[in-house]
């Protein structure tokens, strides 16, 4: 494992001490830096939520992206002015893995300019932040905190859509509310769920009447939205995430059944707005042409076979970082339309990206892209479970942290089978992957509730 340690400034000795008020005024100004950057990456996850992306030309990103970037660049300022706290690369190395094949595809690229646009979407958005949190988020209470900032932009984010239903109404069927986060919304559901299920189970352990009345309160209200956005995908990612909650903790998995049987019910006997939620449901496994979504279900498989056509032409270097959308009139089969209608305005939109990080980074990146996503995931997930078994009985915040990102991982997993990771409002998902990834490796330097 590779370690980097600030050099120290030629001006303080270090034999005087921690003493010196040079070295007292840089350990003052790391401290603050420190803080600063937790807060704006707590600040990050919620707005993500609720606050849209946004357009200047070809960049796209939004007020989460901003904080986020904001909050990883202090930490930097903040090791660097501390002289001597030491970082390990390693809690980022699948990342920088994904930076360096992006690196490496830049010589198969036909877009320069896209391509760097994609390494600094890589280093900004996945590099920096795997590394600022491992470094800022090393106590119980700052985890847990992170995990609440992901609850309540859940929750406001699902209030909103909630409402929204409301104003609209269901005379026209059952609408479909995506809200501020668009296609993210259904996935950043699921993360509230996965905060919800071990809290909703602590509080019944400790027969908490009022805490299992508010938590039982935020799965329904989770799962509505969730049901709301009709993202099938999504759909997927919170049935995993539920399932794993429910086998890693046994208390959970009670609940996670019987708000199941519960949603299963209310779908089954509603009327007709329930109809599309059956039908896209049904169109999950399997997909005919009089279901809904039928459409959409033929062109990602066709997308799909394409990604993998580009790679299979160039295993090593992708067809480029951000590449996909100048190859794919190359490598589309016959009928593949080049621009799909979106959202609930149905706005025609490019296609430019085959809609999966693991495809979008093997196509575009080759070998090393494919693996790095993988191993990030893969590891992200079986590192958390290690760490989380590894905790005594006693450690009740720890054990529910760790079944919070055991969850929340299983459903990112899911997500990147259908959505993009690298791109603008991802940052909830990647910085819940990176928590999770450097739990094992990461070390409590300060006190709790520092």
């Amino acid at each position: 494992m590779t370690w980097l340690r600030p050099l120290a400034h030629p001006a303080v000795d270090s034999s005087i001490g921690p003493r010196s008020p040079a070295l007292s005024r840089s350990r003052s100004v790391a401290h603050t830096l420190d803080d600063v950057g937790r807060w704006l990456l707590l600040c990050a996850i919620p707005s993500a939520m609720v606050t849209p992306s946004m357009s200047f030309g070809l960049v796209h990103l939004g007020l989460s992206d901003v904080l986020a970037v904001g909050g990883a660049t202090c930490w930097v300022f903040a090791w660097a002015s501390a002289r001597s706290r030491p970082v390990s690369l390693g809690v980022a190395k699948w990342p920088l893995l994904a930076l360096m094949a992006g690196v490496l595809s830049m010589t198969a690229s036909v877009d320069y300019g896209a391509s760097a646009k994609g390494l600094i979407e890589l280093f900004g958005l996945w590099v920096l932040p795997s590394l600022a949190v491992a470094g800022l988020f090393t106590s119980d209470q700052w985890r847990t905190r992170l995990l609440s900032a992901a609850s309540t932009g859940s929750l406001v984010a699902a209030a909103i859509n909630s409402v929204s239903v409301l104003r609209v109404g269901l005379t026209g069927g059952l609408p479909q509310i995506l809200g501020a986060a668009g296609g993210f919304q259904g996935y950043f559901q699921v993360l509230g769920i996965a905060v919800a299920f071990p809290r909703l189970a602590t509080a019944l352990s400790d027969r908490r009447v009022t805490r299992v009345a508010g938590w039982s309160a935020a799965v329904i209200l989770h799962g509505v939205a969730l049901l709301l956005t009709q993202t099938r995908g999504a759909w997927v990612a919170g049935l995993v995430a539920t399932a794993v909650l429910g086998v890693v903790g046994k208390r959970a998995f009670f609940v996670a059944v019987g708000f199941a049987l519960i949603a299963g019910l209310v779908v089954a006997v509603s009327a007709d707005p329930a109809t599309v939620i059956r039908e896209r449901i049904h169109g999950v496994f399997q997909p005919e042409v009089s279901v809904s979504g039928f459409d959409s279900s033929v062109i990602r498989m066709a997308l799909a076979a394409t990604a993998l056509t580009m790679f299979l032409a160039h295993p090593l270097t992708g067809v480029g970082l951000k590449g996909f959308v100048q190859a794919l009139p190359y490598y589309a089969p016959a009928g593949l339309p080049l621009a799909v209608e979106t959202g609930p305005d149905q706005v025609l939109t490019l296609i430019a990206s085959p809609h999966s990080t693991y495809l979008s980074l093997l196509s575009e990146t080759g070998i090393l892209g494919g693996v790095a996503i993988v191993g990030w995931v893969a590891g992200a997930w079986w590192g958390t479970y290690k760490w989380t078994q590894e905790q005594p009985p006693v450690e009740v915040l720890r054990r529910q942290v760790g079944a919070t990102l055991i969850g929340a991982i299983a459903g990112i997993g899911i997500f990147n089978l259908f959505g993009e990771m690298n791109a603008s409002g991802a940052v909830p998902l990647t910085v819940l992957l990176a928590l999770g990834y450097g739990l094992r490796g990461a070390e409590d330097q300060r006190p709790i509730g520092v």
